[in-house]
């Protein structure tokens, strides 16, 4: 069964104009899997409205599809749609609302503009500008490492839409090169505020490592640990990207999530010269302050990385890359078992006190 909106019988043109998108049986595994997970595909209309397009995305969480906005002259927007089981979870619809709902509150030149749906909607989704260009991920799956100078430039583009979020009080928490567009003027926009949230927002459980602290390769360590952050979580992030753009890896590998994050806890990144003997020691020096561990010795604000961004030669060095300290495996030992401690031994050894003192209590009323 098809969701959204069907058609009449009397909107001949409109049927006919939706059979030119409508995917044909068996030509793509990846449109007849995004048609499973939310029940809509090229050439259905949702809520009267969007005439589905062509398929854009498909993430664990939601399905992206390119539309036509038939009240508005068919301009092309970009409808984002939970996965059909998601969308009775409490905390996936929850994630969804705050995300429509931080990005309507927004509107900088460097962020995607959101665009607001009126009336009653058949299903969850949001409606967001169309862009055109590529994600920095995109750039990178054909340059890697980039030249510095380009770089730097993204990075303080970067920065720049990082301020406008932080003066509104808005912490992104899963800044990554796939979240990022490159337009063709070549300015950027910050897009997926899936997990982003503002001060007074409440705090909403997820569950799952990538929905609730953002991907392994660019995760800030306090949002290893739980925290919620603040805007030194999105300069560590940054700080990721930015390493990834001038030396062609992420700061820390691994077979998996986990070890990435450990080693990001336990250590330091390799010293980006070392992996590009082209780059300058001011173009090092930012990227190892953006990734310290810890928040306080980071740069204090986006705008503060900005400046060393836009004049690294008026930045002083201060040796940062002889400080730094591998990930031993002995050291990663000594973190996760200290992990373990605090979050399974230390409660378990509550739990059997306190299993003891009421046990202790009953036995005394007998």
């Amino acid at each position: 069964m098809r969701l959204g909106y069907k058609l009449e019988p009397g909107n001949a043109a409109l049927m006919e104009r939706a059979a030119r998108f409508r995917d044909r049986p068996g030509d793509d595994p990846a449109l007849r899997e995004a048609r499973m997970l939310v029940g809509l595909g090229p050439g259905d209309v949702l809520d009267g409205r969007f005439l589905i397009a062509e398929l854009l995305n498909q993430g664990g969480m939601a399905v992206i599809f390119k539309a036509l906005d038939l009240q508005n002259g068919d301009r092309e927007v970009a409808v984002k749609l939970p996965h059909l089981g998601l969308e009775s979870n409490p905390a996936s619809y929850a994630r969804f609302m705050r995300e429509e709902e931080i990005g309507l509150s927004l509107g900088h030149p460097f962020v995607m503009k959101f665009i607001g749906v009126n009336g009653s909607r058949s299903r969850p989704y949001i409606v967001a500008e169309y862009l055109h260009g590529d994600t920095l991920a995109d750039v990178l799956g054909r340059i890697r490492p980039l030249p510095e100078k380009d770089a730097l430039k993204f990075a303080s583009l970067i920065c720049e839409a990082l301020e406008y979020l932080h003066a509104h009080a808005i912490i992104h928490r899963d800044l990554k090169p796939s979240n990022v567009m490159v337009c063709p003027d070549g300015s950027i926009r910050l897009m997926d505020f899936g997990i982003s949230y503002t001060e007074a927002a409440r705090r909403v459980t997820y569950c799952g490592f990538s929905t609730a602290m953002g991907t392994a390769d660019y995760v800030a360590p306090e949002q290893i640990r739980g925290r919620r952050g603040d805007p030194r979580t999105d300069v560590y992030s940054l700080g990721a990207m930015l390493y990834e753009m001038l030396t062609g890896k992420p700061p820390f590998d691994g077979d998996d999530p986990f070890i990435i994050m450990n080693r990001r806890m336990s250590g330091d990144p390799a010293a980006p010269r070392k992996l590009n003997s082209s780059l300058s020691p001011q173009a090092e020096e930012i990227v190892l302050r953006a990734l310290q561990r810890d928040p306080n010795r980071r740069y204090p604000s986006a705008a503060a990385m900005k400046a060393d961004l836009d004049a690294p030669e008026k930045m002083r060095l201060t040796g940062l890359c002889d400080t730094l300290r591998e990930s031993t495996r002995w050291r990663r030992f000594l973190l996760l078992a200290r992990w373990i401690t605090f979050t399974c031994v230390i409660p378990l050894i509550i739990q059997v006190i306190l299993f003891f003192l009421l046990w202790h209590h009953f036995a005394r009323k007998r």
